[in-house]
């Protein structure tokens, strides 16, 4: 595949991912993983959703749909704020839009690495908004 193709592949599967988030799609979600796909939390200064700051492909799609069934009653991704692309990588910076069950905005601000091997997403590193996630969570 030429690099102008598959660099315009892997955008269109980098927002293929939100938009299968947005959906509660966690089976498109899936496919676009690569099988040893990983996904880092950050910063380290924050306690992480069960405590592990890396997860498999497995745990990170649990892990999102166990948050958007089960703690968050309705969020969507918003438009990019911006999205730069390098070689195998497309970082995005955020921001979300959402309801807790709790009956609390979730609006959080994200700068997310997602890092490709060919066509498939193998790497995810997220960062989020340290003081919005320790206020909302009561850290």
């Amino acid at each position: 595949m030429a690099a102008e193709s598959l660099q315009a592949k892997q955008l269109e599967n980098a927002q293929a991912f939100f938009s299968c988030l947005n959906a509660y799609n966690f089976h498109g979600m899936a496919d676009l993983l690569t099988a040893d796909f990983t996904h880092e939390y950050f910063p380290s200064s924050l306690n992480p959703p069960e405590g592990k700051f890396k997860r498999n492909k497995d745990e990170t799609v649990q892990l999102f749909k166990n948050a958007w069934e089960n703690v968050i009653d309705g969020m969507q991704f918003l438009p990019p704020l911006d999205i730069i692309q390098g070689h195998n990588a497309v970082v995005f910076h955020v921001k979300s839009d959402g309801m807790s069950k709790s009956g609390k905005r979730y609006n959080n601000e994200y700068m997310i690495t997602l890092r490709f091997s060919g066509v498939g997403i193998v790497h995810m590193k997220e960062f989020v908004d340290t003081k919005y996630v320790a206020d909302f969570f009561g850290a």
